[in-house]
């Protein structure tokens, strides 16, 4: 049976980092090694003060070791907002970011503000050479599903 564990991480990145490493110390070392940079991205996330950022451990039972994490993080001033999800690949060098966003399309206005936002998110990861670590394949996903 898988548990999952949340924790909400705050405080300078010194506190937020050890934080981290007390909730990493039991992942299998490849585990461990892959999640540096995710640990990396929770600290400089935590310092943004608009975010409040959890880290979630899943834990196999059937196994002695947890198993793997990512980072849910919230937009503090949003009520209405839902979590994005940060995972990361399997060795550590890209995180994918979920996010489940419902916007209303019932009329005009809706639909108008849907597509200015969803432009808007493309256009941000434009702007910012945001890019995908390549098509499916070697070395792309987190290979733990």
């Amino acid at each position: 049976m898988i548990r999952a564990t949340r924790v909400v991480l705050s405080g300078t990145p010194d506190e937020v980092s050890a934080q981290l490493e007390k909730h990493s110390l039991n992942l299998a070392q490849h585990e461990y090694a892959a999640g540096t940079r995710l640990r990396m991205l929770a600290v400089a996330l935590t310092q943004r003060p608009n975010l409040k950022v959890s880290l979630v451990t899943y834990h196999d039972e059937s196994r002695d070791l947890d198993g793997s994490q990512e980072l849910e993080v919230l937009f503090s001033d949003d009520p209405n907002c839902e979590p994005m999800m940060i995972d990361r690949d399997h060795i550590g060098e890209n995180c994918q970011i979920t996010w489940d966003r419902w916007l209303r399309i019932t009329d005009d206005a809706e639909i108008k503000t849907a597509a200015d936002m969803i432009a808007a998110i493309l256009d941000t990861c434009a702007r910012l050479d945001a890019k995908a670590p390549g098509p499916c394949g070697t070395g792309y996903g987190t290979g733990r599903a």
